[in-house]
């Protein structure tokens, strides 16, 4: 495995995680500072994860 491959598989672990704690925090419907960096939180996963899913893509077999 090389280092793009590696850095796209942590990049997608660490949204994942992100991800469930945003969920929790947003379904939670307190509004203040957690719920508007859970909807930050969103919205940046929104753009990563597609970003690492193009890494993955090309870099697999190289």
């Amino acid at each position: 495995m090389n280092v793009p491959v590696a850095a796209a598989l942590l990049g997608l672990a660490v949204s994942i995680w992100f991800g469930i704690s945003a969920a929790r925090e947003l379904k939670r419907d307190v509004p203040g500072h957690s719920h508007n960096a859970a909807m930050i939180h969103v919205a940046m996963i929104s753009m990563f994860v597609p970003f690492c899913l193009i890494v993955l893509v090309a870099y697999w077999n190289k």
